[in-house]
């Protein structure tokens, strides 16, 4: 008895001393790693701003491809959340946007399991001439909990691995996105703006010029014979262009559309009212889908989804200006 007895003290004394011990352990851990990324701070960060992104580069993702993964809140910046649940190998848990600095650094709350204490994740980018240093730190405080501080000691080792992975990921995928300049591009509320339009279709390439042509000058006749303002600059909306046929509208703005035509070709409408995404051209009509490329790419990048027909606006007067001086606006409505 007495032998048990000098055990159970030993073994209590040990606990007392780990404990101690623990106590003077530090309660933070922070653990980081760094990448060169050979792309602007603004692609990046339109990638990592938004958690809809996160498993194209997530170092977690292939290790359960069956898991089930929910995309909530914002779609990008503070509240854009992801949400799994998998197998052993990644659990359960929740990672939220919670900062968004732009083009400089996202922060993230993140649960795991059923602790109901988060840990926390910051991806911050450093731009130089040529690439971005893209930093992501993880960060937990784990308060009194001794045992916690001594699975501090080797949490570095457990997870730098996977962090220095997903880094390699998000270069490699971010790297092999084609590169565009977005500096034409914006987002945009457009207002609903009263136009008179005329449809029609096009069967091949050739006649295109002399369709809209022709549009404009059967809207122009019309408004011009019911003395209707022109307020604005002539639009083209497109509804189909496959291969050389081209299915379009063209409208005026003006003033009041509320004259209605007796043969039903010229129709009074109103314009998209909303947000949409805007690219400035300049130069040649020949060269627009340049531009649409651009636009369409920067929609697929920030996981926009398309709203309507886009549509071009002709700011400048191709009878007044050299061609490769012409402005044209063009136009994605977005939801």
């Amino acid at each position: 008895m007495r032998t048990l007895r000098y055990l159970v003290l030993a073994l209590i004394f040990l606990l007392l001393v780990v404990v101690v011990i623990g106590f003077f352990l530090p309660s933070k851990v922070k653990m980081e790693r760094s990448i060169e990324i050979n792309r602007d701070v603004a692609t990046i960060f339109q990638i990592v701003n938004s958690l809809s992104n996160f498993n194209k580069w997530s170092p977690w993702f292939e290790k359960d491809p069956d898991a089930q993964y929910t995309v909530s809140g914002n779609p990008e910046g503070v509240g854009s959340k992801l949400s799994w649940q998998g197998n052993t190998n990644v659990g359960t848990g929740s990672n939220e946007i919670i900062e968004s600095k732009l083009n400089q650094s996202i922060k993230m709350r993140m649960f795991f399991g059923k602790d109901d204490k988060p840990a926390y994740a910051t991806i911050s980018l450093k731009p130089s001439a040529e690439t971005t240093k893209v930093t992501w730190a993880f960060e937990n405080d784990f308060g009194y909990n001794v045992f916690f501080r001594y699975f501090g000691l080797v949490l570095e080792d457990m997870i730098a691995p996977d962090y220095e992975k997903g880094l390699n990921n998000l270069k490699t995928y971010v790297e092999s996105l084609p590169l565009y300049d977005y500096s034409a591009v914006s987002i945009v509320t457009t207002t609903p703006d009263k136009v008179y339009t005329i449809e029609s279709n096009v069967a091949s390439q050739q006649d295109i010029s002399s369709a809209i042509g022709a549009a404009y000058a059967k809207i122009m006749a019309f408004i011009s014979a019911n003395n209707v303002n022109m307020i604005g600059s002539p639009k083209i909306i497109t509804l189909d262009y496959s291969g050389d046929s081209f299915h379009f509208k063209a409208a005026i703005p003006v003033g009041n559309n509320e004259v209605i035509d007796e043969n039903k070709l010229i129709m009074g409408e109103l314009m998209y009212a909303g947000k949409a995404v805007k690219i400035i051209h300049k130069g040649s009509y020949q060269n627009f889908k340049k531009s649409y490329d651009v636009l369409f790419a920067y929609l697929t990048q920030n996981q926009l989804e398309k709203n309507g027909n886009p549509w071009e606006d002709f700011v400048t007067d191709p009878g007044k200006l050299a061609e490769e001086d012409l402005i044209t606006h063009l136009y994605q409505p977005i939801k």
